[in-house]
């Protein structure tokens, strides 16, 4: 039986390792979380590029509309669907412009100054996301979806 003043046989060599194998975990974590920033970095420019994209598109779409709405409902109503064209095109020239730190920055300053309204955008974008994933699942075998 060891006394209470000796250390059984090979632990030394346990506290020795401790700091060389923390140091070791400190720094892998140090690589994955740097790897997990670059790749949600570049999953966010993308959805910046076709947020820009799509909100470009829509501007034509709407600019286009713009005559068919002069012919059938009138030049003021014309004049409404253009300014709605510049404005959405100008959104989109704006976000093209801003890189995704400064994006990030705008939308923590909106959460700060008004939270409720971030809080309600937040479940409306939750409901509609898990409404186009519900939508998108096929039904089962017996005919009848989950949401049945």
């Amino acid at each position: 039986m060891a006394s209470a003043d000796q250390t059984p046989e090979g632990t030394d060599q346990i506290g020795d390792e401790a700091p060389a194998s923390s140091s070791r975990i400190a720094e892998e974590i140090g690589k994955l979380r740097d790897q997990a920033s670059e790749k949600a970095f570049a999953f966010a420019n993308q959805g910046k590029d076709r947020a820009t994209n799509a909100l470009e598109e829509l501007a034509k779409v709407v600019n286009d509309a713009a005559a068919t709405v002069d012919d059938k409902v009138g030049n003021d109503y014309g004049d409404y669907a253009r300014r709605a064209a510049d404005a959405v095109s100008g959104a989109a020239a704006s976000l093209r412009d801003k890189d995704i730190e400064a994006l990030y920055d705008d939308a923590r300053a909106f959460v700060s100054k008004s939270p409720a309204i971030a809080v309600g955008a937040a479940i409306v974008i939750g409901f509609a996301i898990a409404r186009l994933a519900r939508s998108a699942v096929p039904a089962s075998p017996g005919g009848r979806s989950d949401a049945d």
